[in-house]
């Protein structure tokens, strides 16, 4: 029989007759479940089976197919990827007419639409609505972006909260220990992670900082941290950060975020870091900045086996997100102030 695999905006046509989705879970069992819904509710003409399989008897009017989290959470956990498929509903045929959607990662999405599925003359068309593909990310940057959808409670921000990533990294002496165990590839990661939430459209900008300030190009975020990496391997240690040379011209709707190994250069008496759109990520074994009023930021501390720290921090999904929740508190709060005043 017919397969047809769904991406984009593409459509499949099945024969008019009782249809079957199901649904197989990569990561936590049991943690999505599927819903058919008509005018915002439930349909109720639709028959469950558990929340991975649903038979639709007739299909008179166009439904909406959505996934939702389930046993009481309000997103899906990290590493949860969804497989779904429209089937016709036959005992008789061993492999019946479906329309496969692509497979999608839903980590920290708080609610998903999967497809649309309704009367089209004759047949019945399953259109789907996965237009925007998920970037490809590694494990530590996956991470980070479901934790930042959980921290901000939304999937994306809107097209007026947008906020563009202008990471500036220190490449004086001290920062090479940072290097070589993965600090700053990790922090690169978390930040590429976080940048797909809230500036989905716009890539971070990177500037090298050091004897002289260079920007660095890379593919997009999925190729963040090791570009990053791999170029400061390479480079000559600089100056320039503890000289100023780090603060510079902000550009609307952008957070400059500060990539360094030492928090004084960013909170001592610098009157710019108490404009919400500076940020500061330490890599740094100690955590003193965090209790430093004037500090708006992170800090991300080396594997405490020695290991490399990204590697260590995809084990450790509970300390992402601190770090992340950290990075993001001056962005989301003043995203709730914008949204309390514009409800006044």
């Amino acid at each position: 029989m017919v397969t047809y695999v769904l991406d984009g905006k593409s459509r499949a046509h099945l024969p008019k007759r009782p249809l079957m989705v199901s649904m197989s879970v990569v990561g936590v069992a049991g943690a999505v479940s599927l819903d058919v819904r008509r005018g915002g509710t439930s349909d109720p003409t639709v028959i469950t089976h558990g929340p991975g399989m649903l038979i639709l008897p007739r299909v008179e009017h166009e439904m909406l197919l959505v996934a939702v989290p389930a046993q009481g959470n309000s997103t899906f956990p990290s590493g949860t990827t969804i497989h779904v498929s429209v089937a016709v509903d036959s005992a008789h045929e061993p492999d019946p007419d479906r329309a496969q959607l692509t497979p999608r990662d839903v980590s920290g999405l708080s609610y998903l639409e999967l497809a649309t599925i309704g009367p089209d003359g004759d047949r019945i068309a399953v259109v789907t609505r996965l237009e925007e593909p998920e970037i490809e990310l590694g494990p530590l940057a996956s991470s980070a972006r479901a934790a930042a959808r959980s921290v901000l409670r939304v999937d994306q921000l809107s097209d007026s909260q947008q906020t563009m990533l202008d990471i500036r990294v220190d490449t004086s002496a001290s920062m090479l220990p940072a290097v070589a165990d993965g600090s700053v590839r990790a922090i690169m990661e978390i930040l590429a992670g976080v940048s797909t939430v809230i500036s989905y459209d716009r890539n971070p900008e990177v500037t090298i900082v050091g004897n002289t300030s260079t920007n660095l190009p890379f593919g997009g975020p999925g190729d963040l941290g090791q570009t990053v990496h791999a170029h400061l391997q390479t480079a000559q240690p600089g100056i320039g950060f503890g000289t100023g040379e780090q603060f510079g011209a902000v550009r609307p709707d952008t957070m400059v975020v500060l990539v360094t190994d030492s928090a004084s250069d960013s909170v001592a008496s610098t009157h710019e870091v108490a404009d919400s759109r500076y940020a500061t990520v330490v890599a740094s074994s100690s955590r003193a900045a965090l209790r430093v009023n004037a500090f708006a930021g992170a800090v991300v501390s080396p594997a405490p086996d020695g290991s490399d720290t990204g590697d260590y921090l995809v084990s450790q999904p509970a300390v992402v997100e601190e770090v992340v929740r950290s990075f993001l508190r001056r962005l989301n709060d003043r995203i709730t102030n914008d949204v309390r005043g514009s409800s006044l």
